[in-house]
């Protein structure tokens, strides 16, 4: 992958923007901080890009810094949102980078996006050297099957406006963000059937 606008957090006297997120989930030393100012990069991307595709191995961590990014599988030509997300949360395959195996989902950016990002050998490199660096990581994955447990729930609402309506509850920020015909597939029902719910009261 192409390092784009590349940014030496250390040489800039800067923090690198993952420091500050992983200090949000437990406290780290100095020489994590300089490790990660040092080993992290900055990348733009333009709408529609891929940071991953179906049969690629993962070899990056992304935190949002700004824009929205979707996964998505196909059956045939139809694609399935599995899920979307925007500034200051982690994107990753979790199977892809992990285990270090093929992805089963695409992963897009569906606006202009500003990310930093981390490669797999060095969050080892933390995970080896740091142990508190694993207390970070269990937080992550706890967060990351929470959300996991969200989206399973939403596709389990067997009424089509009620599955929108926690939508709005829970991701009101995007509705009018992002193209409808993402949360029409993430919420399991046509686009028609999404736009006579959005032209209703709830």
């Amino acid at each position: 992958m192409r390092k784009n606008t590349l940014i030496n957090w250390d040489k800039a006297g800067m923090e690198s923007p993952l420091v500050s997120f992983v200090r949000y989930f437990y406290p780290i030393n100095d020489e994590i901080v300089d490790y990660i100012n040092k080993n992290t990069f900055s990348l733009n991307i333009p709408k529609g890009h891929y940071l991953l595709r179906t049969g690629e191995v993962c070899r990056h961590l992304y935190l949002i810094q700004k824009g929205v990014i979707r996964a998505y599988i196909k059956d045939g030509t139809k694609e399935i949102t599995t899920w979307i997300t925007s500034e200051n949360e982690i994107v990753t395959s979790i199977r892809g980078f992990n285990q270090q195996l093929p992805s089963l989902e695409n992963m897009q950016s569906i606006e202009d996006c500003s990310l930093v990002c981390a490669d797999y050998e060095t969050l080892q490199y933390l995970y080896e050297r740091y142990p508190e660096m694993n207390i970070v990581a269990r937080k992550l994955l706890e967060q990351y099957y929470g959300d996991a447990e969200e989206r399973a729930f939403i596709s389990r609402i067997p009424n089509a406006g009620k599955r929108y309506k926690h939508f709005i509850e829970t991701k009101g920020t995007l509705a009018n963000r992002i193209p409808l015909k993402y949360i029409a597939s993430y919420l399991g029902m046509t686009l028609e059937t999404l736009s006579r719910i959005r032209g209703k009261k709830l």
